[in-house]
């Protein structure tokens, strides 16, 4: 073999190399952008997904309120608040803090604990209000005593209202009447419907876990 040949030879293996190089760093960065999409994506802290995989009550130091109700038959619902994930901009600020709300319920008999059972869970945003409109009035209309108001909602058919003046008014957020404050907007003559934004956990978790390693 010449030395022409052997030259051509190493030309071919060193761009190969380098495509291989490449293309692995390009799958590698495709797989880290993918990953920060699905931690982009989720709406709750880890520990909520890993509480409710797992059926245990969410008990823990960050909890903003907390109350129990019991069900005909002997059952009982536990409601609570806490905070959100963390979620910062593309450059790196933190956003203000989001607030979850939990209602576990447990089977008639069952202690309510941390180590459950809990029977089902449901996970709703306890910052922001669904508002579906009767026809022919406008988001603006909807108004709360705290000056907050429902404003057009992106990608939705509905408005939706935060709850940024709420939680600040005086003597903090009144999270206990946070429930009864959605039955009022439901009485409101502009609103067909008002709700609160639920969250979806079971569709997240399985997206945790189709992105894990194996």
């Amino acid at each position: 073999m010449g030395q022409r040949e052997r030259f051509v030879i190493f030309l071919v293996g060193a761009l190969l190399g380098i495509v291989l190089l490449l293309g692995g760093k390009s799958c590698g960065s495709e797989k880290k952008n993918q990953l920060r999409a699905v931690r982009s994506s989720l709406s709750m802290a880890p520990m909520m997904y890993d509480f409710a995989v797992m059926q245990k009550g969410f008990y823990g130091k960050y909890v903003l309120f907390e109350q129990v109700a019991e069900k005909e038959g002997g059952a009982k619902v536990r409601t609570l608040v806490t905070g959100g994930t963390r979620r910062y901009s593309p450059e790196g600020k933190e956003l203000p803090e989001e607030h979850i709300l939990i209602k576990e319920s447990y089977a008639s008999g069952v202690v309510l604990a941390e180590a459950g059972p809990v029977a089902s869970y449901e996970f709703t945003y306890a910052d922001r209000i669904v508002i579906k409109l009767k026809s022919g009035h406008q988001a603006t209309e909807v108004r709360l005593p705290s000056g907050d108001v429902a404003a057009a909602w992106p990608g939705h058919e509905e408005s939706l209202i935060r709850l940024d003046a709420w939680r600040k008014l005086p003597g903090g957020a009144p999270w206990g009447k946070l429930e009864d404050l959605v039955r009022e907007l439901n009485g409101h003559p502009a609103v067909a419907e008002a709700r609160l934004a639920r969250i979806d956990w079971q569709a997240e978790a399985d997206l945790i876990r189709a992105n894990s390693p194996k």
